[in-house]
């Protein structure tokens, strides 16, 4: 009603938005305009985030659909073992035996795990990301090594 926006967390804790004093928000990384944070509040596990030029329920319609960016400074660490989605992204993906399966081309955040959206002989696969199905995720190489089951790459 005032102009505050709703947040869909993409975030193992949900309080990192207290601290945050500015944002980029837009469709892609590459159109996202900065917004200075005036006021946060949790209520039901998701963030309600007061923008400082955003006053109106008008203004604030016009963010839906808009992903919320953060700089480098004010990027968490993650725990070993969790990456940011924006990194997995475009990681190449190969079997343990050495077979390239495809790119990484979207991550969805389910209730239970994330899934790996990967191109695979012109279609998609979903690959869980869980320690059963992923046997290696490697930052710096920008690839991820995944152990399938039979049916998985069908």
């Amino acid at each position: 009603m005032k102009g505050e926006v709703v947040v869909n967390p993409d975030t193992f804790d949900v309080n990192r938005y207290f601290i945050l004093k500015s944002v980029f928000v837009g469709r892609s990384e590459d159109n996202a305009g900065l917004l200075s944070v005036e006021s946060v509040r949790i209520q039901k596990e998701r963030p309600i985030i007061k923008f400082t030029s955003i006053d109106s329920r008008d203004d604030a319609e016009k963010l839906v659909g808009r992903i919320l960016y953060v700089d480098e400074a004010n990027r968490i660490e993650l725990p070993e073992g969790f990456y940011f989605i924006h990194d997995i992204l475009g990681m190449q993906v190969y079997t343990v035996d050495e077979k390239y399966i495809g790119e990484v081309k979207d991550v969805l955040s389910l209730p239970a795990h994330n899934v790996y959206v990967v191109s695979y002989k012109e279609k998609e696969v979903m690959i869980p990301a869980v320690d059963e199905f992923i046997d290696l995720i490697d930052e710096e190489k920008k690839i991820i090594r995944i152990k399938p089951i039979e049916g998985l790459l069908e």
